[in-house]
């Protein structure tokens, strides 16, 4: 036998997994969830482009911190 908590507890994770399962009911075209539009043209190029820039700081960074430490002030 279960005591009341333990009951209590069961119905009310059954309730909420029933709740949270509902979202995939609401229909969404590709990319309508989304707060910019990925259907233009150039979309594909600034996600790219956004995408190298990011990923090539830490090569810029220990570029830099290595071209300055060799004591040349004429950097």
């Amino acid at each position: 036998m279960l005591s009341a908590v333990a009951r209590t507890s069961m119905r009310s994770r059954a309730t909420a997994r029933i709740l949270r399962s509902a979202h995939h009911d609401i229909p969404s075209p590709n990319g309508m969830n989304m707060p910019f539009d990925t259907q233009k043209k150039s979309f594909k190029y600034i996600y790219w482009g956004s995408c190298a820039f990011f990923a090539s700081l830490p090569v810029v960074a220990v570029w830099w911190q290595l071209r300055k430490g060799n004591g040349n002030r004429n950097y």
